[in-house]
């Protein structure tokens, strides 16, 4: 065994504002004075250091490795950090402390045979009405008219599902949820019209695709696909293999949420 084997590696990933350049330096410091080894090819433990958005960018290549995420935010929104800019008390502490990591949930999709992931949404999204089958465990839920469907993760709720007009998932429940997308509602054509939340064992099944506009399947925020009219997609929660360093107390959850939508 070499010297640098039983030593922590470690890799940081930032966005380009000037405050998120001067953490990562900090804690570049802190971790090589502790005998971290800056690694970019095989770390333990990666920092992202910005908002969510700079983290769910990142993450997509990290979802089926086995490594040790920490968030620091220096954004404007932080649900997922662990840390602030402005506090780093117990810094060494807490990311050698194995109770503050876990496995958060991912949607695992299927379009037909195509594998994908998403840790916040994914979207089926048309310019114009679009008519979706959408089945539940393989019983019959509704067919949804709309300009599309959105399904959530439980940490996506506080996203672009809160936004239009999904339920907030606290984070000590195991589940996720449906939401229609602006569903054309009148005599003829009725919808349950209501965030519907799903157990994580629950799959949902999208079929029927109708619209005589183009249909996106977009996936935390990405486009990643055109939607056949004979596609059938796939959809339930999965673990993931990378830990992500949380604190999930309910007292710290509130807090977030009330500083970051009605400012207390």
């Amino acid at each position: 065994m070499t010297k640098n084997q039983n030593k922590q590696r470690f890799q940081v990933l930032i966005n380009q504002r000037p405050n998120s350049k001067k953490v990562a330096h900090y804690i570049k410091s802190i971790l090589i004075k502790n005998g971290w080894i800056l690694d970019k090819t095989a770390p333990q433990y990666l920092f992202i250091i910005g908002g969510d958005g700079t983290l769910v960018r990142n993450l997509r290549y990290y979802y089926h490795k086995a490594i040790n995420i920490v968030s620091i935010n220096t954004g404007n929104i932080g649900f997922y950090a662990h840390f602030h800019r402005d506090d780093f008390k117990r810094f060494m502490e807490d990311i050698m402390n194995s109770e503050n990591y876990s496995n958060p949930y991912l949607l695992e999709i299927y379009v037909n045979d195509k594998h994908l992931n998403a840790i916040n949404e994914m979207t089926i999204q048309s310019l114009n009405t679009i008519s979706i089958d959408i089945t539940i465990n393989d019983i019959f839920y509704e067919t949804c008219k709309g300009t599309g469907v959105m399904i959530c993760t439980r940490t996506g709720s506080t996203g672009w599902g809160k936004s239009v007009g999904g339920a907030v998932i606290m984070p000590n429940v195991d589940a996720y949820e449906l939401i229609e997308l602006s569903p054309t509602l009148h005599v003829k054509n009725m919808s349950v019209n209501a965030p519907l939340i799903l157990n994580h064992r629950d799959q949902i099944n999208l079929t029927k695709f109708n619209s005589n506009q183009r249909c996106d399947l977009i996936i935390d925020g990405m486009r990643v696909l055109t939607v056949k009219p004979h596609d059938h997609i796939k959809i339930s929660l999965v673990k993931s293999k990378f830990k992500l360093c949380f604190n999930s107390g309910l007292q710290e959850y509130i807090s977030k949420l009330q500083k970051t939508f009605i400012k207390i």
